[in-house]
């Protein structure tokens, strides 16, 4: 039995969320429906497909290589069979179904990767749209602002020139109450 982490396409998140869901080894994962995949997180359709295939591809190379172990050195594997086995693994091309197992999991994240993308132009085209529109009304709060900083302005200088009249006025009425009180002397 081959545990889930060593399989190829599997790594340590997607190796915790399938342990988490009850499946420990290859064969288990080979045992379950494409369905039953797609309820653990992070396992969509396509990749369960993958998952599956390469799953099963796994268990039949194991099971292949179990006879052939167990006829070379009588059921008991040493490291001089584990050598051989893995030597005769590399000097085999891989079958047919090893190589659509593969090209589909290439296939399958190619398409990830095109998704990803799509959806970060996607994204990327949104902020433009929205900096663009908060550019735009900064500048028309901006003008807003002068024009009421300027009007602000003019009133104030309206109420200066105002009570610089009203000063003017009464310092006048009192140089000429003095002038009045002296001629009356």
């Amino acid at each position: 039995m081959m545990p889930i982490r060593k399989m190829r396409g599997v790594g340590p998140a997607l190796a915790r969320h399938l342990l988490e869901h009850g499946v420990a080894t290859v064969e288990d994962l080979a045992g379950m429906d494409e369905s039953e995949l797609c309820s653990i997180p992070n396992i969509g359709a396509s990749r369960a497909a993958v998952l599956k295939k390469v799953a099963r591809t796994e268990t039949e190379t194991m099971a292949e290589s179990k006879p052939a172990a167990q006829a070379a050195g009588g059921g008991r594997v040493t490291p001089e069979t584990r050598h051989s086995e893995k030597a005769s693994e590399q000097s085999m091309p891989p079958s047919q179904d090893e190589m659509n197992a593969r090209l589909a999991e290439a296939e399958a994240a190619r398409q990830a990767a095109e998704g990803k993308a799509v959806k970060a132009q996607a994204k990327a085209r949104k902020a433009k749209r929205m900096a663009a529109q908060l550019a735009e009304e900064f500048a028309v709060a901006r003008v807003k602002a002068k024009k009421k900083a300027k009007k602000m302005k003019a009133k104030a200088k309206k109420a200066i020139e105002k009570e610089k009249a009203k000063a003017k006025a009464i310092l006048d009425g009192q140089a000429s109450g003095k002038k009045k009180r002296k001629s009356k002397k």
